[in-house]
């Protein structure tokens, strides 16, 4: 779990790759080096979120619920190589370049920790909330991949061992959550482009769909989580005088404008 953490965080801070929600070796080696790295958690000293009470466990086989989630993963093999199959192989880590690029697109300002210093670390504090409860739920529900079902294929080259190893568990879907609660946070914070972003939230989870690798409860949970992390992290103080003072850095940011 820690060193699950301090590789996100050294990823998102740009100290290390992270290639979907898996550690590479070279991720774990840099992050364990560079603890001090880690930026303060918002949530710290406040009580844990109760999984079990916040998201019930996966569908039950044979439930409607479940039912809805083979169907929507059948569909998806007609998408197979399709433009949001190959929208997804874009966003299939986090914190690459691509991935913040077409965050940007939709802030309407470059996110970078050059071009929006505040911006880009509010969301690495974010991301340190928000990390280790979607692990601890991911380990106490142990759901396997939808493509593990099937050996099918998924548009993430690590799927290919076919079992979800390196990936890990499905639920809730990490993606899901993070791009809707970077779209809560950055909402707040450059309203006028509030439709575009939460656009931008939702599509994260929708093109995990479309990639094969979750469920589409796990795309659902993963926004519910989030959703609760949000709720408590806008209940801070020094998270909303961080909103304010970035709604400032964007409003004075140079306006972005993507095709």
């Amino acid at each position: 779990m820690k060193h699950l953490l301090l590789a996100v965080t050294a990823a998102l801070l740009g100290t290390s790759p992270l290639h979907s929600q898996a550690m590479t070796m070279k991720a774990m080696k840099t992050a364990s080096a560079a603890p001090a790295k880690m930026p303060p958690s918002y949530l710290a000293g406040q009580p844990a979120i109760d999984i079990a009470a916040l998201l019930p466990p996966p569908p039950a086989p044979g439930s409607a619920a479940d039912i809805a989630d083979r169907i929507t993963y059948a569909a998806s093999a007609q998408g197979i190589d399709g433009p949001a199959w190959n929208s997804a192989v874009k966003q299939l880590n986090p914190t690459s370049p691509e991935f913040m690029g077409e965050l940007s697109c939709a802030v309407g300002a470059k996110i970078s920790p050059e071009a929006t210093p505040m911006t880009f670390a509010m969301l690495a504090r974010s991301g340190v909330d928000f990390f280790p409860v979607m692990a601890t739920a991911k380990a106490a529900y142990k759901r396997p991949r939808p493509f593990t079902t099937d050996k099918s294929r998924a548009c993430d080259p690590i799927s290919n061992d076919g079992v979800g190893e390196k990936l890990g568990w499905s639920y809730p879907s990490g993606h899901s959550g993070i791009g809707w609660l970077w779209a809560l946070v950055l909402s707040q914070a450059a309203p006028a482009h509030a439709t575009q972003i939460r656009a931008f939230g939702q599509a994260t989870g929708d093109l995990r769909i479309a990639c094969r690798v979750h469920w589409l409860s796990d795309v659902a949970y993963g926004r519910v989580l989030a959703t609760s992390v949000y709720s408590r992290l806008a209940d801070r103080p020094e998270f909303r005088a961080d909103t304010t003072r970035v709604a400032a850095e964007l409003a004075k940011a140079t306006p972005l404008t993507c095709n």
